[in-house]
């Protein structure tokens, strides 16, 4: 996001997080991984709810500890769910969290609270305003560097519906090499593709071996391999400039294509997501697409697979190739 980024206190940590994560989380335990000096990678999940405290915290455990480089962490647990004792929201699941994560070498160093109405050092009978979150250096900096704490997160109910099917294309070798120099084409010409490009590419996607071509085309660092691709295992890191592009353009071709045709699409958006390592929106994008085409094959592959273990792209562990929000 920006070369450095001093924080100061807690709510400069507090007010990082929906910069990261594109939105402040709800229901939700955050890890941040930490080294000497410095904070390393970003790690959500949904609150355990009724999962086992032990089982829990391993698992969230051995996500963490993908970050090799980590030598502490700091715990945040979002919730309105505190219960009786509004201190100790998932007691047993933060102890648990904290006792696997010092046995991994990565202990907690402080643990917080955040609610929809206040923030507090876990525990502890504080209730300090989410203000101190939103007037935080840590926020106006970021703020004035052009990121935001929120994204837009598209949404496919508010496109048009009144547009004509595009005509599936016969697979040849010719439609094969097309396809390939026009998706090229559009991801380095910024703006909006006129409308007859633009169904030509959507009709592209429709094909599913065109589709995972033009899905490997986007990553130019990718191996050859589909499956490393699908993971996310690649030879460098990635233009994430292009994969920006990639990203708006299939929001632009789902505008000029009905519904039951932007499967392929969404598809493509909740993989890249996944990439940049937002599983929350790229299992958004994936259910999407399935709502859009019940049983949509790479996207119910994609979900069950990856997102829904809360796997995490090879590309998003290493911070020298990870994806990082640009500043405007």
């Amino acid at each position: 996001m920006i070369e450095k980024l001093t924080l100061t206190g807690p709510a400069d940590l507090l007010a990082y997080i929906p910069h990261l994560l594109g939105g402040t989380p709800t229901d939700s335990f955050v890890v941040l991984t930490a080294t000497a000096g410095a904070l390393g990678a970003t790690l959500r999940v949904d609150a355990p709810m009724d999962a086992a405290p032990l089982g829990f915290a391993q698992t969230v455990t051995s996500l963490a500890a993908q970050d090799e480089n980590a030598t502490a962490c700091y715990l945040i647990v979002y919730t309105d769910e505190t219960g009786d004792d509004d201190r100790f929201p998932y007691a047993a699941h933060v102890a648990a969290l904290g006792n696997e994560l010092a046995t991994a070498q990565m202990p907690v160093r402080k643990v917080y609270l955040v609610t929809s109405t206040h923030w507090a050092a876990y525990g502890t009978t504080e209730r300090n305003p989410l203000e101190q979150i939103t007037d935080s250096n840590a926020n106006a900096t970021l703020t004035f560097m052009g990121s935001a704490a929120t994204v837009d997160v598209y949404n496919p109910a508010l496109l048009g519906k009144w547009v004509e099917p595009v005509q599936v294309p016969v697979l040849t070798e010719e439609a094969v090499e097309h396809a390939q120099q026009e998706w090229d084409a559009a991801l380095q010409t910024p703006g909006t593709p006129e409308t007859e490009t633009a169904r030509k590419l959507a009709a592209w996607f429709q094909v599913p071996h065109l589709r995972d071509m033009l899905m490997a085309e986007t990553i130019t660092t990718n191996n050859g391999s589909m499956l490393d691709l699908l993971r996310g295992k690649f030879d460098g890191r990635p233009d994430w400039k292009r994969v920006d592009r990639a990203e708006a353009l299939a929001f632009e071709l789902m505008k000029v294509v009905p519904e039951g045709q932007r499967a392929p699409m969404l598809t493509l958006m909740g993989w890249l997501q996944w990439l940049k390592g937002s599983g929350t929106h790229a299992e958004r994008y994936l259910k999407l697409a399935v709502e859009d085409v019940p049983h949509y094959r790479l996207a119910v592959l994609l979900r069950e697979e990856l997102v829904a273990i809360l796997h995490i792209a090879e590309v998003a562990k290493n911070p020298e190739t990870a994806y990082t929000r640009p500043i405007s």
